[in-house]
């Protein structure tokens, strides 16, 4: 059933391309045949009334567009009758043909872009392949939106492969700029090519389903395509299944990260500073890495000091301090701030077993425990 849709959907295109070109050699043989019209009509004024070739141009051109200023008319008869033969019975029903199909080839052209049947010709360009099944619109928006917040990213041209849209992007995502789409299938070689996914500076491979693991099997087919088209721009694959990381990582994925879809800033940060979403990553589990609060009084001693007795005595790294007046967390402040703070936020080991007492004591008053990871 899949392989008969696909047929249909090809062939549909297959149609559509046919039309497409009919209307434009229609557009250029019908602007030949007027063309050769007037330069015939433009000799035969030259010729039987006597004028130059400006004068004959103009009586030509204002007789076609039926403009007719009557500055200039023909005066003999066999003028007239090749007026009348060649601008009143062919030249204006040819041009009034030629100005119907440009008209229709803009409104084709533009439904075309519309619904994304469109191929645009880019270069280093983002490409996002697929989008994900459930709210996968407003996931798109802010992806783009971090990419735009991005001072490498802020301008670059993002085009998408999906079949998500028929009718068209909603228009939350197409005011953001410079975004365009293309109706398709990111399996399918010609899809990609229509994406000029060869000339694409990033690739973003997204799942359909972050639940599913056999969406990885799909992401693998997808490298697999973009491997043949031996394409050298950096790819980013989302991976559902952990064990399955070393096979995408060996079919051509650059980045692997997992489907965490409440922060699509994790695929931008991948771009713009490499393995940092492995970090990201690692705050979203229990393992290795974990933030702890620690409710401490923090007064009179400097940030840098706080960051390096956290370090000296293995508690942890500080990333920030809970405000006591506002209750508002301040986030990596500056080396010299004295925090007036009444918690501490640090990223920590998970065998870290330290309470609050025992870094009031061990990091703010003088004195030491002694090793708490041995407990």
């Amino acid at each position: 059933m899949h392989t008969l849709l696909n047929f249909f959907a090809r062939r549909g295109k297959r149609l559509k391309l046919v039309a497409h070109f009919n209307l434009i050699n229609s557009i250029i043989k019908s602007s030949l045949l007027l063309t050769a019209l007037f330069a015939l009509h433009i000799f035969l004024m030259m010729h039987y009334e006597g004028l130059s070739v400006g004068d004959a141009s103009w009586l030509t051109f204002t007789t076609a567009t039926t403009v007719g200023y009557g500055d200039i008319s023909a005066a003999t008869t066999e003028g007239r009758l090749a007026t009348i033969l060649l601008l009143y019975l062919g030249g204006i029903f040819i041009l009034a043909r030629v100005v119907g199909d440009y008209f229709d080839y803009r409104m084709e052209v533009r439904d075309k872009k519309t619904k994304g049947l469109w191929s645009w010709k880019m270069n280093n360009h983002i490409v996002i392949l697929n989008t994900p099944s459930f709210s996968g619109e407003r996931y798109l928006q802010r992806l783009i939106q971090q990419f735009r917040c991005s001072t490498h990213y802020e301008d670059t041209t993002i085009y998408l492969l999906s079949r998500q849209f028929p009718n068209g992007l909603p228009d939350f995502i197409t005011e953001l700029d410079n975004v365009v789409h293309y109706h398709g299938n990111a399996s399918n070689p010609e899809d990609l090519a229509a994406v000029c996914i060869d000339k694409a500076s990033e690739i973003i491979v997204l799942t359909k389903d972050e639940n599913d693991e056999s969406s990885d099997g799909r992401t693998f087919d997808i490298l697999h395509r973009l491997n043949d088209l031996n394409i050298d721009a950096r790819v980013l694959a989302e991976c559902v299944e952990d064990s399955n990381r070393k096979r995408l990582k060996t079919a051509g994925a650059n980045i692997l990260i997992r489907p965490i879809r409440a922060y699509p800033e994790m695929i931008v940060r991948a771009f713009v500073a490499p393995d940092s979403e492995r970090i990201i990553e690692n705050m979203f589990n229990s393992e290795d890495d974990e933030y702890r609060r620690f409710d401490i009084e923090l007064k009179e001693l400097s940030w840098s000091d706080i960051v390096t007795r956290l370090i000296t005595h293995n508690v942890g790294i500080a990333v920030a301090y809970i405000d006591s007046k506002t209750s508002e967390m301040v986030y990596n402040p500056a080396a010299d701030t004295v925090p007036d703070g009444k918690a501490l936020i640090t990223i920590s080991k998970d065998n870290n077993y330290f309470t609050n007492d025992d870094v009031k004591k061990l990091c703010f008053i003088e004195g030491s425990l002694g090793d708490h990871n041995d407990k």
